[in-house]
């Protein structure tokens, strides 16, 4: 298996056990990381080629960007919000992201959309933790801004690529971001 088909099943494996471990008391994370968890599933299955579909994995990549990390920023920045804690609006909120996000991307052509809605959710998730002193969720938002910039910047150290950072990168987010959303329960 090579590094990307690993990080990306790395990014897979932690996305679904916080998926699991939100359960039914945050809708909003759960589906964010089960978004999150498609993508990096599509991309270990592309990257190791045992069943490449780069296009399948673009689109849930975009999905990911576009609709689980607003999501994911929602539940963070919110957690008492329709959207974080009932099932019912964290679908509709889901549906109608993923329908402007392809109405953007897809047919109007905007492929930039993906990236300044992921970066906006990170700059978010860092700005309102900090104003309400959450340190560990600064910490989560502050390394997934980092995570993305790096990305967008096609930041590359040899063996590793700019792949290879963000799926190292959204792994660790995630897991500081999880921490700091069950300290504050």
């Amino acid at each position: 298996m090579n590094l990307q088909a690993f990080f990306d099943a790395v990014l897979a494996m932690v996305c679904l056990a916080l998926a699991f471990d939100a359960s039914k008391a945050r809708p909003a994370w759960q589906l964010s990381q089960l978004l999150l968890a498609a993508a990096a599933i599509l991309g270990a299955l592309r990257f190791s080629d045992l069943l490449p579909m780069p296009s399948l994995h673009q689109f849930f990549s975009m999905l990911g960007a576009g609709v689980g990390l607003p999501l994911l920023a929602m539940a963070v920045i919110q957690p008492d919000s329709a959207v974080a804690t009932q099932r019912r609006f964290a679908w509709i909120y889901a549906v109608v992201a993923a329908t402007a996000c392809i109405f953007v991307v897809m047919v109007a052509q905007i492929k930039a959309w993906t990236a300044v809605c992921a970066l906006l959710s990170a700059l978010c998730i860092v700005v309102l933790a900090v104003k309400n002193q959450k340190k560990l969720t600064a910490l989560g938002g502050l390394l997934l801004l980092l995570t993305l910039s790096a990305f967008a910047l096609k930041v590359s150290v040899p063996p590793l690529m700019p792949g290879d950072f963000l799926h190292i990168g959204m792994t660790l987010s995630m897991l500081v971001l999880w921490m700091g959303v069950r300290r504050a329960v």
